[in-house]
């Protein structure tokens, strides 16, 4: 017998080790915009494809983009792959898994045919496919109006789903628009669980706004994108395109709306609750003013921490000569920030470049330092475009595209793949070892696989003294004639009970005994280095029902005899009545291990004498009385 117990992870400053790193897709070109974890365990990603073999089946309507979902098991394997589309342009932006076990695809379309459902003029719209848990389409929705609908976010929320969009349009589905011609709007969208509308919201000025993610905190919904904007919603000294952080409650009413940056362009593609409440923005910047401070190139990764209430906490600049921008941040356990995207660059802030461009992940502690930073990918282009933890198995997954097939990809299939890099933190378990002498054990250290052929933990065996099968636990048990009893061990290393014919086993730690008369049972506690220690559990067997009442109590709080009533067992039908001499029932009771400990309405009663009645059954369900006097001792 061992315990395993598993100790705090210590590695949170080290870069997770790499399981394994793949592409998906076919001969053309698979761009994921997303990837979540699926309740077996398994991982969804969707974006669009160009492609028609591979992983990815033909569509005959498949004349451009199609949406595409990719459903894979927990070791990276495809379990199922849909493409949904007509001869149009369709994209997924986003996916989440429902309560029934099936998935919500949130993405765009602008086809008419295809089995893709009537939109408003042949548009771009916002599109939202329902599929079961086998990926087959139960419905869709199609949101939007005339003008250019394009859905980025979807996101759990009391009775329905939350949208988060941008529009240039002004009817149909999306009303108060505050943009002109082709300038959008940012737009939010409440859904119920059918995908009927129940409302939409627009947010912005006569120019350009986009949202991008939404964090829901204490009732008050999120949303990080960017304007163009310098009137409507948006406050009146914005510069060119700058971070934009809005704030609504239950009901779509604005709560505060705060923009950051400089006078170029600043823009936040994704954000993240922090452990202590607080906002993380993350994007590019291009400006070198304002909010921006330490710009390294031409466009750097730009992240900024705020409060609830907008108020700028920290800034970090990140980047070199080239061009980055970061599209995804993850608030890790430790409360630390990992920050991915792109870059091109060679210097800088940039250490290992590998090709053209190449995913790029830094690690952020919860004031904004730099933990550590690492490149991904291979000699070509590589584009990482969003990250999931499960904080419970330490896991990480970086999705992206990639063009690669070198460095961590070597299955390149097409112009660009979905490719995947999957990270995990092992375990640090400690299994204690049952030996004779603690001082002649030399301690070894064993990593064990997961299901997948992974390292998955990292085992340190210690040694501990063998103890006695009944340490810590009964050694006594009391039963009537014609039941049996469970015989609980506590052993840590491997227990033996010496054979009997009422025990149900010898080699397993709680065997089950019934024996007919009062029996007494021997088990030995055995090392793997064979040194054993013996101990005894006996079992009393009554006839029939068992009450011994005391005749006193002194209820001091020594821990000896601080209780009254019956000892003893009985079938059923036990009842403890207490009264004072003037015949009020002071105390009662069900249960035998249930007794009064003297006091009466919060007061400790005096010293004197008090009056009992018991009633019980036997085994033979004949009703028993019992009464008396006992004396209260102080």
């Amino acid at each position: 017998m061992v315990c395993l117990c598993v100790c705090t992870v210590t590695l949170r400053a080290q870069l997770p080790p790499q399981h394994w790193a793949r592409h998906y897709g076919g001969s053309n070109v698979d761009i994921p915009f997303t990837i979540k974890f699926t309740a077996d365990g398994g991982t969804i990603t969707a974006g669009y494809t160009d492609s028609k073999s591979g992983d990815v089946s033909p569509q005959p309507n498949r004349e451009y983009w199609d949406l595409w979902v990719l459903k894979l098991d927990k070791c990276g394997t495809i379990q199922w792959e849909r493409s949904f589309g007509g001869t149009g342009y369709e994209s997924a932006r986003d996916i989440l898994q429902t309560r029934d076990g099936g998935y919500l695809v949130l993405g765009e379309t602008n086809s008419t045919d295809g089995g893709v459902a009537t939109g408003y003029g042949g548009t771009k719209d916002i599109w939202l496919l329902k599929l079961t848990a086998d990926g087959n389409l139960e419905w869709q929705k199609r949101y939007g109006g005339s003008g250019l609908d394009i859905g980025n976010h979807i996101e759990n929320t009391t009775g329905g789903y939350l949208i988060a969009a941008s529009s240039s349009s002004n009817d149909g589905d999306i009303r108060g628009n505050h943009s002109t011609g082709t300038y959008t709007d940012g737009v939010l969208l409440k859904i119920n669980e059918s995908g009927a509308v129940q409302w939409s919201k627009c947010f912005g000025g006569t120019k350009n706004e986009e949202l991008f993610d939404i964090e829901v905190i204490n009732g008050v919904t999120f949303l990080a994108g960017f304007t163009n904007s310098v009137d409507g919603d948006i406050p009146p000294n914005q510069k060119n395109y700058d971070m934009w952080l809005l704030a609504i409650d239950g009901n779509g009413n604005k709560v505060l709306s705060k923009i950051y940056g400089g006078s170029q362009n600043d823009v936040a593609y994704s954000m993240t609750k922090g452990a202590d409440g607080s906002l993380t923005l993350a994007g590019y910047t291009t400006s070198t003013d304002g909010d921006v401070s330490g710009a390294r190139g031409s466009q750097d990764y730009w992240i900024i921490n705020v409060d609830q209430r907008g108020r700028l906490n920290w800034q970090k600049v990140l980047g070199g000569t080239d061009a980055e921008y970061a599209r995804c941040i993850i608030t890790d356990t430790d409360s630390s920030y990992i920050v991915g995207g792109i870059t091109y660059s060679t210097d800088g802030d940039v250490t290992g470049p590998l090709g053209d461009g190449d995913f790029w992940t830094i690690k952020l502690s919860p004031s904004g330092n730099v933990t550590w930073k690492q490149n991904w990918g291979g000699s070509s282009n590589d584009h990482l475009r969003c990250m999931i933890l499960n904080p419970a198995l330490n896991e990480y997954y970086l999705a992206g595209d990639s063009e690669s097939g070198d460095g961590d990809f070597s299955n390149a299939l097409g112009d660009a793949d979905f490719a995947m890099i999957k990270f995990k933190l092992p375990e640090i378990l400690q299994q204690d070892t049952a030996v004779c002498e603690v001082n002649t054990f030399i301690p070894y250290t064993d990593t064990l696989p997961d299901i997948c052929g992974y390292d998955s933990a990292i085992v340190r065996y210690v040694p501990v003294p063998l103890g006695g099968p009944f340490d810590s636990v009964r050694k006594a048990d009391t039963i009537f004639i014609g039941q049996s009893v469970t015989l609980h061990s506590n052993g840590n290393g491997t227990v033996i009970w010496d054979p009997h014919p009422t025990l149900s086993c010898t080699h397993c730690n709680d065997p089950v005994a019934s024996p007919q008369v009062t029996t007494i049972y021997s088990a030995t506690n055995n090392s793997p280095d064979g040194c054993r220690v013996s101990d005894r559990f006996t079992v009393v067997v009554l006839k029939d029902a068992l009450v011994n009442i005391p005749t006193g109590f002194t209820p001091n709080g020594d821990g000896l005899n601080d209780l009254f009533g019956p000892l003893g067992k009985v079938p059923e039908g036990y009842r403890l009545q207490v009264f004072d001499r003037s015949g009020n029932v002071i105390f009662r009771s069900s249960s035998m291990n249930q007794r009064w400990n003297g006091y009466f309405n919060g007061a400790l009663q005096p010293s004197g004498v008090f009056i009992y009645l018991v009633d019980y059954k036997d085994l033979q369900q004949k009703q028993h009385q019992r009464k008396g006097t006992f004396v209260l001792i102080r």
